[in-house]
């Protein structure tokens, strides 16, 4: 079974131009500082936003907001 104590998400709305964006850490990225690397995804469309909520959930990812 996989490490899914460090996966987390935010998610932040209205950002710029960026309708949805969705920032994830995996457990396993980190900056030379040792602190969490995030990658982002963005979405105009609330579909696929959704979507890729409910596959992260679906992967052991936790909200963290």
């Amino acid at each position: 079974m996989e490490n899914t104590l460090n996966k987390s998400y935010n998610v932040q709305y209205n950002v710029g131009k960026v309708k949805y964006l969705v920032s994830y850490h995996n457990g396993t990225k980190f900056h030379k500082d040792n602190s969490k690397f995030y990658d982002i995804q963005t979405y105009k469309n609330k579909a696929l936003f959704n979507n890729f909520i409910d596959l992260l959930n679906k992967q052991g990812y936790i909200s963290e907001n």
